[in-house]
Protein backbone atom coordinates (compact mmCIF):
# COMPACT_ATOMS: atom_id res chain seq x y z
CA UNK A 1 0.00 0.00 0.00
CA UNK A 2 1.15 3.56 -0.74
CA UNK A 3 2.26 5.44 2.30
CA UNK A 4 0.74 8.90 2.79
CA UNK A 5 2.72 11.70 4.38
CA UNK A 6 1.30 12.47 7.81
CA UNK A 7 1.69 16.11 8.87
CA UNK A 8 3.68 16.85 12.02
CA UNK A 9 1.66 16.77 15.21
CA UNK A 10 0.11 20.09 16.14
CA UNK A 11 0.01 21.41 12.57
CA UNK A 12 -3.08 21.37 10.41
CA UNK A 13 -0.92 21.92 7.33
CA UNK A 14 2.66 20.77 6.91
CA UNK A 15 5.37 23.41 7.19
CA UNK A 16 7.00 24.63 3.98
CA UNK A 17 10.24 22.98 2.91
CA UNK A 18 12.21 26.23 2.91
CA UNK A 19 11.57 29.70 4.32
CA UNK A 20 9.18 31.70 2.17
CA UNK A 21 11.07 34.26 0.11
CA UNK A 22 10.17 37.87 0.99
CA UNK A 23 9.21 38.65 -2.62
CA UNK A 24 6.58 35.90 -2.45
CA UNK A 25 5.03 37.33 0.73
CA UNK A 26 4.39 40.93 -0.29
CA UNK A 27 3.92 42.05 -3.85
CA UNK A 28 3.69 45.69 -2.79
CA UNK A 29 5.88 47.24 -0.15
CA UNK A 30 2.96 49.13 1.39
CA UNK A 31 -0.71 48.32 1.69
CA UNK A 32 -1.85 51.72 0.45
CA UNK A 33 -0.53 54.29 -2.00
CA UNK A 34 2.31 56.31 -0.46
CA UNK A 35 0.42 59.62 -0.74
CA UNK A 36 -2.72 58.12 0.83
CA UNK A 37 -0.60 56.66 3.63
CA UNK A 38 1.16 59.96 4.28
CA UNK A 39 -2.08 61.99 4.27
CA UNK A 40 -3.72 59.43 6.56
CA UNK A 41 -0.86 59.76 9.04
CA UNK A 42 -1.04 63.57 8.89
CA UNK A 43 -4.80 63.74 9.57
CA UNK A 44 -4.53 61.20 12.39
CA UNK A 45 -5.29 62.63 15.84
CA UNK A 46 -4.39 61.09 19.19
CA UNK A 47 -2.96 57.99 17.51
CA UNK A 48 -6.36 56.87 16.19
CA UNK A 49 -5.31 55.48 12.85
CA UNK A 50 -8.55 53.61 12.17
CA UNK A 51 -10.52 56.86 12.47
CA UNK A 52 -8.02 58.58 10.14
CA UNK A 53 -8.37 55.74 7.61
CA UNK A 54 -12.16 56.05 7.80
CA UNK A 55 -11.87 59.79 7.14
CA UNK A 56 -9.46 59.11 4.27
CA UNK A 57 -11.92 56.66 2.71
CA UNK A 58 -14.66 59.29 3.01
CA UNK A 59 -12.43 61.93 1.37
CA UNK A 60 -11.65 59.60 -1.55
CA UNK A 61 -15.38 58.83 -1.91
CA UNK A 62 -16.17 62.55 -2.11
CA UNK A 63 -13.42 63.08 -4.71
CA UNK A 64 -14.79 60.15 -6.73
CA UNK A 65 -18.43 61.31 -6.63
CA UNK A 66 -17.80 65.05 -7.07
CA UNK A 67 -18.33 66.60 -10.50
CA UNK A 68 -15.13 67.09 -12.53
CA UNK A 69 -13.23 70.24 -11.51
CA UNK A 70 -12.71 73.20 -13.80
CA UNK A 71 -9.01 73.97 -14.20
CA UNK A 72 -7.89 77.54 -13.58
CA UNK A 73 -6.14 79.43 -16.36
CA UNK A 74 -3.94 81.36 -13.92
CA UNK A 75 -2.92 78.49 -11.60
CA UNK A 76 -1.08 75.81 -13.54
CA UNK A 77 -1.14 72.28 -12.18
CA UNK A 78 1.64 69.75 -12.67
CA UNK A 79 2.74 69.24 -16.27
CA UNK A 80 1.06 66.20 -17.76
CA UNK A 81 -2.02 66.46 -15.54
CA UNK A 82 -4.90 64.34 -16.85
CA UNK A 83 -8.02 66.01 -18.28
CA UNK A 84 -10.41 67.24 -15.60
CA UNK A 85 -13.06 64.72 -16.63
CA UNK A 86 -10.69 61.84 -15.79
CA UNK A 87 -9.93 62.92 -12.21
CA UNK A 88 -13.08 61.56 -10.48
CA UNK A 89 -12.39 58.16 -12.07
CA UNK A 90 -9.15 57.88 -10.04
CA UNK A 91 -9.51 59.65 -6.66
CA UNK A 92 -5.96 58.73 -5.57
CA UNK A 93 -4.57 60.52 -8.65
CA UNK A 94 -6.91 63.43 -7.86
CA UNK A 95 -5.48 63.64 -4.33
CA UNK A 96 -1.89 63.30 -5.56
CA UNK A 97 -2.40 65.99 -8.21
CA UNK A 98 -3.85 68.41 -5.65
CA UNK A 99 -0.99 67.91 -3.18
CA UNK A 100 1.89 67.80 -5.68
CA UNK A 101 0.64 70.87 -7.58
CA UNK A 102 0.70 73.08 -4.51
CA UNK A 103 3.80 71.53 -2.90
CA UNK A 104 6.68 74.01 -2.51
CA UNK A 105 10.03 73.26 -4.12
CA UNK A 106 11.99 74.81 -1.24
CA UNK A 107 11.79 76.08 2.30
CA UNK A 108 13.43 79.10 3.85
CA UNK A 109 15.95 78.38 6.59
CA UNK A 110 17.00 81.25 8.82
CA UNK A 111 20.78 81.50 9.31
CA UNK A 112 21.96 83.96 11.89
CA UNK A 113 25.06 85.97 11.13
CA UNK A 114 25.25 85.00 7.44
CA UNK A 115 24.53 88.56 6.36
CA UNK A 116 26.90 90.03 8.92
CA UNK A 117 26.10 92.11 11.95
CA UNK A 118 23.93 89.50 13.65
CA UNK A 119 21.16 89.85 11.09
CA UNK A 120 19.39 86.59 10.22
CA UNK A 121 19.46 85.70 6.53
CA UNK A 122 16.79 83.57 4.88
CA UNK A 123 18.49 80.76 2.93
CA UNK A 124 16.44 78.67 0.48
CA UNK A 125 16.85 74.90 1.00
CA UNK A 126 15.50 72.41 -1.56
CA UNK A 127 12.97 69.87 -0.27
CA UNK A 128 12.62 66.18 -1.04
CA UNK A 129 9.38 64.71 -2.38
CA UNK A 130 7.97 63.56 0.98
CA UNK A 131 8.95 66.87 2.63
CA UNK A 132 7.26 68.81 -0.18
CA UNK A 133 4.07 66.78 0.18
CA UNK A 134 4.10 67.15 3.96
CA UNK A 135 4.46 70.93 3.73
CA UNK A 136 1.64 71.16 1.19
CA UNK A 137 -0.57 68.95 3.35
CA UNK A 138 0.14 71.08 6.43
CA UNK A 139 -0.85 74.20 4.50
CA UNK A 140 -4.06 72.52 3.30
CA UNK A 141 -4.92 71.35 6.83
CA UNK A 142 -4.24 74.87 8.12
CA UNK A 143 -6.58 76.33 5.48
CA UNK A 144 -9.27 73.80 6.43
CA UNK A 145 -8.97 74.60 10.14
CA UNK A 146 -9.42 78.33 9.42
CA UNK A 147 -12.65 77.75 7.48
CA UNK A 148 -15.92 77.97 9.32
CA UNK A 149 -17.68 74.64 9.91
CA UNK A 150 -21.12 74.42 8.31
CA UNK A 151 -22.64 71.85 10.62
CA UNK A 152 -21.82 69.09 13.02
CA UNK A 153 -21.25 65.39 12.90
CA UNK A 154 -18.59 62.79 12.31
CA UNK A 155 -17.78 63.68 8.71
CA UNK A 156 -17.63 67.49 8.73
CA UNK A 157 -13.81 67.58 8.83
CA UNK A 158 -13.23 65.13 5.95
CA UNK A 159 -15.97 66.91 3.96
CA UNK A 160 -14.18 70.26 4.36
CA UNK A 161 -10.81 68.65 3.57
CA UNK A 162 -12.15 67.09 0.37
CA UNK A 163 -13.65 70.44 -0.66
CA UNK A 164 -10.24 72.04 -0.05
CA UNK A 165 -8.56 69.47 -2.32
CA UNK A 166 -11.11 70.29 -5.02
CA UNK A 167 -10.53 74.04 -4.60
CA UNK A 168 -6.74 73.48 -4.82
CA UNK A 169 -7.16 71.70 -8.16
CA UNK A 170 -9.50 74.45 -9.36
CA UNK A 171 -6.95 77.10 -8.29
CA UNK A 172 -9.28 78.79 -5.77
CA UNK A 173 -7.52 77.80 -2.54
CA UNK A 174 -5.56 80.22 -0.36
CA UNK A 175 -2.75 77.64 -0.27
CA UNK A 176 -1.62 78.81 -3.72
CA UNK A 177 -0.78 82.27 -2.35
CA UNK A 178 1.33 80.71 0.43
CA UNK A 179 3.24 78.65 -2.12
CA UNK A 180 3.78 81.68 -4.36
CA UNK A 181 5.02 83.73 -1.38
CA UNK A 182 7.57 81.06 -0.40
CA UNK A 183 8.83 80.75 -3.97
CA UNK A 184 9.01 84.52 -4.38
CA UNK A 185 11.03 84.93 -1.17
CA UNK A 186 13.26 82.01 -2.11
CA UNK A 187 14.15 83.47 -5.50
CA UNK A 188 14.85 87.04 -4.28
Amino acid sequence: AAETKVPALGHKFPLPERPIAPEDCHKDKYRYDSVVNQVTNLIMQDGKKAAAQRNMAYILTILRTAPPPTYSATRSLLPGAPPASHLPLNPVAYLTLAIDSVAPLLRLRSQKGAAGGGVALQIPVPLGLRQRRRQAMEWILDAVSKKKSRGSGRYTFPQRLAEEFISVVEGKSAVWTRRDAVHKLGTT
